[in-house]
């Protein structure tokens, strides 16, 4: 069978799709990436695919909803979309063009689909899957979660195909899945509550294939740099030991993982830093003690946040830090805490988004009950960057557009803020002052990319 799978451009491997086209290619099945903005029409009809899928984040799916109904027009096809947004909206299925609605991971739900449809046997019962089938819809289960070290490493052919993520500097890798907290923004929760019973919530990959996958990629590909998508990187002590040990002998190559404040202590940042990390993210996402562990349920101290810029300062460990602004319940004050806490920090970038109450995460249901959401996630788009949902007043809402524009610059140039410039320059409204703006953030970013990489991308 062929298994043709269409995404957005991007500059980051898909890994998702990547080890989903890795099992079907296993299974003995054929499959094909193709990216949104090429002749899709001619693609699918010199391929001719049997099955489409798409991997849908919330914002996305009137996008994939179209291309899909345009695509089905001229073209015979089973389609199935997977994802963040169809795990936790499975009434996808019942969206005209929509064939199959995959919830959770899918590796194995593919093959099983792929391996019925060539066999000529029923699709209707495969656990995970959603299916449509004339007019009726049959809802399955899902299966129990995958033995990570059972599953094929991801494809990287069918995104090598573009020589400009094969030949770029950086190449992603998973050494984990899956996340212990349950902060109230994140969908990890909600997603285990799906798998309750069903499998360990963190998954750790065996070193040594790790290591293996790690040793091919930068053999087939020119690599500079490895980064680890991990939720968390730092959960267990002793594998970090190993994993350390192993790396260092076998890549010795600079790295960039996630590692969260309160899990992280000084010898956990000493075994990183022997084994070459170069650079990391850190998430404070608010300043305010309240807002962080009442209304995110982040369960840390600002202590905590403190202790860890200083140690990955210490250990010259370059570092960009996450931040929220426009919480709900929060204000243009908070957000300013936010900024200064940056400011003391002192991170090599502060990267900064507009809140956005994402469906299927305890926040998004939060804002919908006390009022500061009454949307129906419609209006909600995969950008968190430009603008805010919540019922704010409009003023409010501008400054936060233009805080999160200008944050990152306020947080290196710290005298701007101490001089009182960042409560002026959020309410710029000129034009002209904003496309200025972009070309020198647009220089920014890059600089800030640099810091974290030692290079130029």
């Amino acid at each position: 069978m062929k298994a043709l799978f269409i995404t957005k451009p991007f500059i980051i491997e898909p890994l998702g799709l990547m080890y989903l086209s890795a099992a079907a290619k296993k299974a003995g099945h054929e499959t094909d990436l193709a990216i949104t903005s090429e002749n899709l029409e001619k693609k699918v009809q010199e391929s001719k695919p049997d099955l489409i899928g798409y991997s849908v984040m919330t914002g996305d799916q009137d996008f994939y909803l179209d291309i899909n109904n345009k695509l089905k027009e001229n073209h015979q096809f089973l389609s199935i979309l997977g994802g963040p947004h169809p795990t936790f909206f499975q009434n996808l299925i019942y969206e005209p063009g929509v064939d199959i609605v995959c919830q959770g991971e899918g590796e194995q739900a593919l093959v099983d689909l792929l391996n019925n449809l060539e066999s000529g046997k029923d699709i209707l019962d495969i656990s995970n899957l959603s299916v449509k089938k004339d007019g009726k819809v049959r809802v399955n289960e899902v299966r129990a979660l995958a033995d990570i070290d059972s599953l094929p490493l991801p494809d990287r052919d069918i995104v090598f195909q573009f020589s400009e993520i094969k030949n770029g500097p950086i190449k992603h890798f998973l050494a984990s899945r899956g996340c212990p907290f349950s902060c109230s923004y994140c969908f990890n929760e909600s997603y285990f509550k799906i798998y309750q019973g069903k499998g360990k919530r963190v998954r750790i990959r065996n070193i040594d294939s790790l290591i293996g996958e790690i040793q091919e990629v930068v053999k087939s590909s020119p690599t500079r740099f490895i980064y680890f998508q991990d939720d968390t990187f730092t959960l267990n002590k002793n594998w970090l030991k190993e994993f350390s040990e192993e790396y260092t002998k076998k890549v010795n190559m600079p790295f960039h993982c996630h590692v969260r404040p309160n899990t992280i202590d000084e010898e956990k940042i000493k075994i990183l830093k022997k084994a070459g990390c170069y650079s990391a993210h850190i998430a404070a996402e608010t300043a305010d003690d309240r807002l962080r562990n009442e209304i995110l349920k982040r369960g840390m101290t600002k202590e905590q946040i403190l202790d860890s810029a200083k140690l990955l300062k210490k250990y010259d460990i370059k570092f960009m830090m996450q931040n929220m602004i426009g919480l709900p319940t929060g204000s243009i004050e908070k957000d300013f805490e936010t900024l200064e806490l940056n400011i003391q920090c002192n991170p090599d970038y502060a990267w900064v988004s507009i809140f956005q109450p994402y469906p299927g995460t305890a926040i998004g249901e939060y804002c919908k009950e006390k009022g500061f959401y009454t949307g129906d996630f419609s209006d909600l788009s995969s950008n968190f960057f430009d603008s805010s949902r919540l019922n704010f007043d409009n003023e409010y809402k501008n400054q936060l557009s233009n805080l999160q524009k200008l944050f990152a610059i306020f947080v290196e140039y710290p005298e701007l803020h101490e001089l009182g410039l960042s409560r002026t320059w959020i309410d710029f409204s000129n034009d002209q002052v904003k496309e200025e703006y972009q070309k020198a953030y647009t220089e920014f970013r890059k600089k800030g990319d640099k810091r974290l990489y030692g290079f130029d991308l």
